[in-house]
């Protein structure tokens, strides 16, 4: 739509410029030939050729109607004899040219001696039978060569250049609207995307939260007589009964990280905002991760933030953990950035980077590309980003892994 409205603005704009020249030539012409028939019926009773004062004469005489030189030329076209002042330069030595520059226009016709006996009779505008605008110059006739501005083109140039003033106006206008409906349309979009996402989330977040409520008893006790199962078997006969029993608490173990997830997921409850350093926030962040392996680049100014600082710590977590187990044996970046209110925090991996075409598919629920992955940490981190007004997103680093980038706008201060 604005890229149109900027089409639109500059055929507007050079259609009017281009209506505007060839008007002008129209009527500069159409004048320049009233002109060219009125000088010949003044000249025709003159000597031939006419001389300077009679030229000077006809020019006073056709002033008012723009007239401002005239001369009688050679037929290498040399003035002869000429009256007023010319601007044109060009060497005009054929009946019939016409030459515009700007407000004035040079035309040529053929002055040819005056005939003996009477003269006849002529029709208003018409110009007599020895003036002609014939292209073939014959022996003996004389090239009468005019200058002029006429009084209407100013008049003309006045309407049009206001008619491409209002079609510029008109034009800005439409570029202005157009780019307001656009940005207007791309945040309709953006909530309405928000909107059907945040349904499915509370279906999603009522089914999930039954399910880990009912969970977490069952696995709390399967957890618990499995570790007694795992003491009681210390005996070397019973090993093999041991590592099966250790399988069961492991796998127990996940499954209460998977219900921990599922209601940090669901958890819709306001936000607790307080003001926390960004460095306590960080520390918060990467309290249980390989901090050996995060290579960690923080302003060195004690910028604060007003956040829910366990909300955000979480999703800065599932951040670098995401990133961690993406490259197993290379170290994962985070850097943080601050802009006047603004902070930006990124996390880079040196994994394969994310499959062409998953960059939003990524944060939806239960999307992983890892067998043993709960596809929630990715979501969870974008949803607690929005609860705080911020936006979290994904892609590809142009020299490899992942890159993620949370912004939280007029938090920092």
């Amino acid at each position: 739509m604005a890229a149109l409205s900027v089409v639109s603005l500059g055929v507007t704009v050079i259609a009017s410029k281009r209506a505007l020249a060839d008007a002008s030539d129209v009527v500069i012409r159409g004048e320049g030939d009233l002109l060219l028939a009125a000088l010949v019926s003044d000249l025709a009773e003159e000597t031939h050729p006419a001389s300077a004062a009679a030229l000077s004469r006809a020019l006073d005489a056709h002033t008012a109607e723009g007239l401002r030189y005239v001369a009688i030329v050679d037929r290498e076209g040399n003035p002869v004899a000429e009256a007023g002042r010319a601007e044109i330069a060009a060497v005009m030595q054929k009946p019939g040219e016409a030459r515009v520059e700007g407000r004035r226009a040079r035309v040529t016709g053929l002055l040819t001696p005056p005939r003996r006996g009477p003269r006849p009779s002529s029709v208003p505008g018409v110009p007599p039978p020895h003036f002609s605008l014939r292209a073939e110059r014959p022996p003996g006739v004389a090239l009468l060569v005019v200058e002029l501005e006429p009084p209407v083109i100013e008049t003309l140039r006045r309407d049009l250049t206001r008619i491409a003033v209002v079609a510029a106006v008109a034009g800005g206008v439409l570029l202005a609207f157009a780019f307001a409906w656009s940005r207007s349309a791309r945040r309709l979009a953006m909530l309405e995307e928000r909107a059907a996402r945040e349904q499915r989330l509370v279906a999603l977040g009522s089914m999930s939260s039954v399910m880990a409520h009912e969970l977490r008893n069952p696995l709390a006790s399967l957890k618990g007589h499995a570790q007694l199962l795992v003491e009681d078997l210390e005996d070397a006969a019973e090993k093999k009964k041991r590592a099966k029993a250790e399988r069961v608490v492991a796998e127990a173990e996940r499954l209460e990280l998977l219900t921990t997830t599922l209601l940090d997921f669901v958890r819709d409850g306001p936000i607790e905002r307080a003001r926390v350093t960004l460095r306590e926030l960080l520390d918060r962040s990467l309290d249980d991760v390989a901090k050996e392996r995060v290579k960690l680049d923080l302003d060195a100014s004690p910028r604060t933030v007003e956040v829910d600082a366990g909300r955000l710590a979480r999703a800065i977590h599932n951040l670098v953990d995401n990133a961690l187990q993406a490259s197993p044996d290379e170290s994962v970046e985070v850097k943080v950035a601050t802009g006047g209110a603004d902070v930006g925090l990124t996390v880079r991996d040196r994994g394969p980077g994310l499959p062409a075409g998953s960059e939003a598919e990524i944060f939806e629920p239960f999307v992983t590309t890892r067998v043993r992955g709960t596809g929630l940490g990715l979501a969870v981190a974008r949803r607690i980003a929005e609860q705080h007004d911020g936006t979290l997103t994904g892609e590809t680093h142009p020299e490899g892994g992942a890159l993620f980038t949370l912004r939280l706008r007029g938090q920092a201060s």
